[in-house]
């Protein structure tokens, strides 16, 4: 009887023994099924999806700027449209004003084709950051020779990212026919690289539409009754 109660014992321990999960099956059984794989990928969306701030006027709007050198448009003249070469030509100077500098946008239009009469051409120049106007000193081109600080002073006040820029603007034609040449200066600190000029097509129609705008105050391009309209171009020193 002894011996039998023994042989029962001895196998009730070894059934025992081989029910109990050993130490490294049990850890590689929480491994496996641990979600910690998946934080990961979720991080990588996050990122992908960021969106950019600080877009500028240009961004947003989507402008093209044209490259300096020669381009051409369908023009309008009193006695019919015709075909208008022209060329613009950006350059950087010194200003007399300590911590301003010049920078000057020569276009200048080839009228040989010209069908005859009174010719309209439209020019004027932009923050690009903003899409302010720099047109509050352009009826004042005297001022660019006889008198920088009132030219300034008289100009328009751009603010980005906090920093304000100081902008005048003047805008004087020549005809030298048969080419009419006109020269945009932008009087600005010399940090300031904002400066965007437009050369665009013009009609009576514009004309009337540009006369009965109100010019006063600050405006952006945006607000001009004939904004972005057929035949624009926009030009930079950095042709970008």
């Amino acid at each position: 009887m002894v011996y039998k109660k023994l042989i029962c014992i001895l196998l009730c321990l070894i059934l025992a023994g081989c029910s109990s999960p050993k130490p490294d099956e049990s850890t590689a059984v929480s491994v496996e099924v641990t979600p910690e794989t998946s934080k990961p990928a979720e991080e990588t969306i996050s990122e992908e999806v960021e969106i950019p701030q600080d877009r500028t006027f240009l961004e947003e709007q989507q402008l093209v700027i044209t490259p300096q050198g020669d381009f051409e448009y369908t023009a309008w003249a009193e006695k019919g449209t015709f075909p208008m070469h022209a060329s613009c030509n950006i350059t950087e100077e010194a200003s007399e004003t300590q911590g301003y500098k010049k920078v000057i946008a020569t276009i200048v239009y080839d009228v040989s084709d010209c069908p005859g009469g009174m010719i309209r051409t439209r020019e004027y120049a932009f923050d690009r950051y903003t899409g302010i106007c720099f047109d509050a000193t352009n009826d004042q081109p005297d001022l660019l020779e006889a008198n920088e600080t009132t030219l300034i002073e008289s100009g328009v006040t751009v603010t980005y990212q906090e920093k304000e820029y100081k902008i005048a603007y003047v805008n004087q034609g020549t005809n030298k026919w048969p080419q009419l040449i006109v020269e945009m200066t932008v009087l600005c600190p010399q940090d300031y690289d904002g400066t965007v000029f437009i050369v665009r097509y013009a009609d009576e129609e514009t004309n009337a539409e540009s006369t009965a705008f109100d010019w006063e105050g600050v405006h952006t391009i945006d607000e001009l009754p004939y904004y972005n309209t057929v035949e624009t171009f926009y030009f930079t020193k950095s042709d970008h």
